[in-house]
């Protein structure tokens, strides 16, 4: 846990660092928001709040002196993440639209091993 009893810098802040940083509470904001009715929902929450985890701790340990660059990784992260999200949905509704094509496939891939 985080000692707060004493300020993490002295200085003070610049205008571009707080717009920064807002960016990136903003980024860690949609990383913890996920619709709970979306398939995986436990999953992906965990696999966020991980990555949230890892970029909050290198902004705070001062082990990233850039906050930007903390804030587009964990965009890219999140945007990778949906993207596989929604390529997953796509197929569950394929499956269910063509039962028996999925069928078909999933033997395919089975044999495939």
């Amino acid at each position: 846990m985080t000692d707060l009893s004493m300020p993490a810098t002295t200085g003070t802040t610049t205008v571009g660092e707080a717009r920064e940083l807002r960016r990136l509470l903003a980024v860690v904001l949609d990383a913890i928001t996920l619709d709970y009715a979306a398939p995986d929902c436990e999953r992906r929450l965990a696999d966020r709040a991980g990555w949230a985890h890892t970029v909050l701790t290198a902004v705070n340990n001062g082990t990233s002196n850039d906050i930007g660059w903390e804030a587009d990784f964990l965009r890219s992260k999140l945007t990778a993440e949906q993207a596989d999200a929604d390529a997953k949905a796509v197929r569950r509704s394929v499956d269910r639209a063509f039962p028996a094509v999925a069928a078909f496939l999933a033997d395919e891939r089975e044999a495939g091993k």
